[in-house]
């Protein structure tokens, strides 16, 4: 059961894969969708408002994936997000998206690695590590070349979403322990995620509410 009957909404569009999960009631509403593009998203989160009867009004906060991910992709959510906030008078919770794709693994491995294409023969890191209870980010995101990023970590679990990056890799290190399948953030976890930053008073400001682009003219590679 989860404490104080919590309403809360969350939404990820980093990805190919465009989703939305609602706890409302105790109970978990989930979208996941890799047919439709993040522009379209709005539309079927209000069909799922009229479908479940959920009063936007009687949420007590919103979340959302920050990427890294695309452009278009990350402004579509965090416009979404800002207009229900502003307009409810709501809370915001901003959880990076690569948090969502290693909760996935937390039963089977304590230290996980996420790795993206970011393009320019660059890739997008991160590392996680579950001690039992807690999923707790080692190496934020950051810009690498595969070989660095990879060849300091090789005890680690590997995922991605991108098929090219997983295939570049294990060419490079052929006994890696990385996961078969693409992997792709969701909305569902990353609500789970926030549920003790609620109840910690985590809350993310306007201010402070920046998504994190994967293709940015600006990014600089930067090793550990």
């Amino acid at each position: 059961m989860i404490e104080k009957k919590l309403n809360l909404f969350a939404i990820d569009t980093s990805s190919k894969n465009v989703s939305f999960s609602i706890l409302w009631k105790e109970k978990f509403i989930n979208y996941n969708s890799k047919k439709i593009s993040a522009s379209d998203i709005l539309i079927y989160i209000e069909k799922y408002i009229k479908k479940f009867s959920i009063s936007l009004k009687d949420i007590d906060c919103f979340v959302v994936g920050k990427g890294p991910g695309s452009f278009m992709g990350l402004r579509i959510s965090f416009s979404i997000i800002k207009a229900f906030s502003i307009s409810l008078d709501k809370p915001i919770i901003s959880i990076g998206s690569f948090f969502s794709m290693a909760y996935q693994f937390i039963k089977k491995y304590q230290k996980i690695a996420i790795l993206t294409d970011a393009r320019r023969n660059l890739i997008y890191g991160a590392t996680f590590y579950y001690d039992g209870k807690n999923l707790r980010l080692e190496d934020k995101e950051k810009l690498y070349n595969i070989f660095d990023f990879v060849n300091k970590r090789k005890d680690y679990f590997f995922i991605t979403y991108d098929e090219h990056i997983r295939e570049e890799t294990l060419k490079l290190f052929p006994d890696l322990n990385f996961y078969s399948k693409m992997v792709f953030p969701k909305a569902n976890y990353i609500l789970k995620i926030a549920i003790p930053y609620y109840l910690k008073g985590r809350f993310t400001s306007l201010e402070n509410l920046k998504p994190l682009y994967i293709y940015t003219k600006t990014c600089q590679i930067k090793n550990v």
